[in-house]
């Protein structure tokens, strides 16, 4: 849909890579790392798994992991966004799901 159009466009800009740099950058930030994890789900969201894997391939799954177990892990907005990041991501084809456990993501959420 025209959602998924918008979607990819930000993602070809380098907006998973983006998101990823700021969080990385700003890790005890609460509501960047919420703002982050939001974006991360939206762009891994939907059908497009070209879309997913080029969050993956940006360290998004890495990028939501660190805010989940970081500073400001005790957030709760924060812990609901990244399990929505993780979801989303897992979600795509090979090795999208593999990629979401490898960055600890099966650990991030229990």
């Amino acid at each position: 849909g025209g959602d998924d159009t918008y979607t990819q466009a930000v993602v070809n800009a380098g907006g998973a890579a983006a998101v990823v740099a700021a969080m990385g950058g700003h890790v005890a930030d609460v509501e960047l790392q919420r703002l982050g994890c939001g974006a991360l789900a939206n762009m891994a969201a939907g059908d497009d798994d070209a879309c997913k894997q080029a969050v993956v391939n940006a360290g998004g799954a890495e990028a939501v992991v660190t805010a989940m177990d970081g500073p400001v892990a005790d957030d709760v907005e924060l812990q609901t966004l990244g399990c929505g990041a993780l979801e989303n991501m897992a979600a795509g084809d090979d090795p999208c799901p593999q990629a979401v456990v490898g960055a600890g993501g099966a650990e991030a959420v229990v």
